[in-house]
């Protein structure tokens, strides 16, 4: 790559962050009460709310471990652009539950439906705040770690002191606007993501004259070795099957794991009651899941893309798969490279911050309030905003220089946020058998079963994912305990919500 074309990119990127900022900045004036800084309640439309709620989800692993993943092993990770089609059942399951919280108690975060939900059970909430936020941090910390990664590739400095610059910025907005900038910035961020999608899809088929034609190429040869690198990429008839070179199982959960696993996620929860008029919910949910869907295929497509270049000796075998995005891009040129560089920054940096604000809220709003420390509404935003520069300086240092405690953390947060919000809000909103024993022994549960893999060596004796089977014994658990204790007391407001 030239010195011209870094240059250009890291321009791009970097008016990218500057617009990301100046909204930030902008947005602090509308932050000027607890609910709306921490919960951004009852504020947007659904463009935004369905922008935001995007940029949440298809974080960096979306734009650069799926195609990684899609090269290295075949058609199995293609199920996850399925979970497009999850924000609009997520959006049927419980948008309307969520968003009439709203309108019969002050709702500014997840605790406060817990407490409306669980007639204020202070172990429950304590329990929730802990498992998300463990969740949060780690997906903070992957993010940090991946959009400092991609400028220090890019240009010779530190790692750390990208990180410094670039979510040193985003700390600082976000901690002084809280939701209300957050969800904008990430509605802008998401904005970028899709229009890069839009440009790269394009061109994938330009290229390679659609997936027949990369099948062709795919299965036409056995395997490809690199003239210069000496990497061998196997390849051949069966490697873009129905289930790719993972076991069936396995390929599976990939498809389940996203869709399921986004309707529990704090990205999607948060939302629904951000959208200002409740008949807005279901235009919400059809935004988020067409521009999810946009950029789920630009992962396939770009996987896609570098499998056809290989194939066909236009590039050769990659030495690491997580270079599938970027082979295709360096291959489209600089009109490729600087969209496709920026939409991946901006995935990082929109899930940083909505990971920034919910971790900071958990701990300076919601845990204080389950252990019985009474802060008044004003001082909480206060605390919100030293722990979100505690957090954002932290996440940055382990970012760098823990590798190994970032790839631990970022794996176990998707199923850590499943597993803890799966009891409280799907089967608890869901259901209104659901008792407070029964979501306790399932919060418990699931609070222990993630813990315990971190300080030792458990593992569930099988194949799947341990989140997977966390999550679905927490549900089981939730359950079972519901129907043996004795049906719960709502109060009218509750019970008006659930029947919806």
């Amino acid at each position: 790559m030239t010195g011209g074309t870094i240059t250009l990119i890291l321009l791009f990127s970097a008016l990218m962050i500057v617009v990301s900022f100046a909204i930030g900045i902008w947005a602090r004036k509308k932050a000027t009460t607890a609910q709306a800084y921490f919960g951004g309640t009852a504020m947007f439309g659904p463009v935004a709310v369905g922008l935001s709620s995007m940029a949440g989800i298809a974080s960096a692993f979306a734009m650069v471990g799926v195609p990684g993943i899609i090269y290295g092993t075949g058609n199995a990770m293609t199920f996850w652009m399925l979970s497009g089609a999850a924000f609009a059942m997520s959006y049927m399951i419980l948008g309307k539950k969520m968003r009439a919280m709203a309108e019969v108690a002050p709702i500014s975060s997840l605790g406060d439906i817990c407490d409306l939900r669980f007639n204020n059970n202070k172990l429950i909430k304590a329990l929730m705040s802990i498992i998300i936020c463990l969740g949060c941090v780690g997906y903070l910390a992957a993010q940090i770690s991946a959009g400092t990664a991609l400028i220090s590739n890019l240009v010779d400095i530190p790692p750390i002191v990208a990180g410094i610059i670039i979510f040193g910025l985003l700390t600082i907005y976000t901690a002084l606007s809280g939701e209300v900038g957050g969800l904008l910035s990430q509605a802008f961020q998401g904005f970028i993501m899709v229009v890069a999608s839009l440009v790269l899809i394009i061109a994938f088929f330009a290229v390679t004259g659609g997936f027949g034609g990369v099948l062709e190429a795919v299965s036409a040869v056995p395997e490809v070795t690199g003239a210069t690198n000496g990497v061998t990429k196997t390849l051949g008839p069966d490697f873009l099957n129905a289930w790719g070179t993972y076991p069936g199982a396995v390929s599976l959960a990939w498809m389940l794991i996203p869709i399921l696993g986004c309707v529990g996620q704090p990205q999607v929860l948060t939302r629904m009651y951000a959208v200002k008029n409740p008949r807005d919910l279901p235009k919400a949910g059809l935004v988020t899941a067409i521009t999810h869907t946009i950029v789920g295929f630009l992962a396939v497509a770009g996987a896609y893309g570098a499998l056809y270049l290989v194939a066909t000796g236009k590039i050769e075998p990659l030495a690491v798969n997580d270079q599938a995005i970027y082979a295709f891009a360096d291959y489209l040129g600089i009109w490729a490279q600087m969209l496709v560089y920026a939409a991946i920054l901006a995935a990082a940096l929109s899930s940083a911050s909505m990971f920034l604000t919910s971790s900071s809220t958990l701990l300076s709003k919601d845990l204080p309030s389950a252990v019985g420390i009474k802060i008044a509404p004003e001082k909480q935003i206060g605390i919100s905003r030293i722990f979100m520069f505690v957090l954002g300086a932290v996440a940055i240092v382990v970012s760098i220089y823990s590798s190994e405690m970032v790839a631990l953390l970022g794996t176990f947060g998707w199923g850590t946020l499943v597993s803890a919000t799966f009891p409280i809000f799907v089967v608890g909103l869901l259901w209104d058998r659901c008792t407070e024993q029964g979501a306790l022994v399932g919060i418990a549960y699931s609070c222990i079963f993630n813990i315990l893999p971190l300080v030792t060596n458990f593992t569930y004796p099988s194949s799947l994912f341990g989140y997977f089977i966390t999550s679905a014994v927490a549900v089981a658990l939730t359950v079972v305990v519901s129907l043996v204790t004795p049906k719960p007391k709502l109060n009218a407001a509750t019970k008006a919500v659930l029947d919806l």
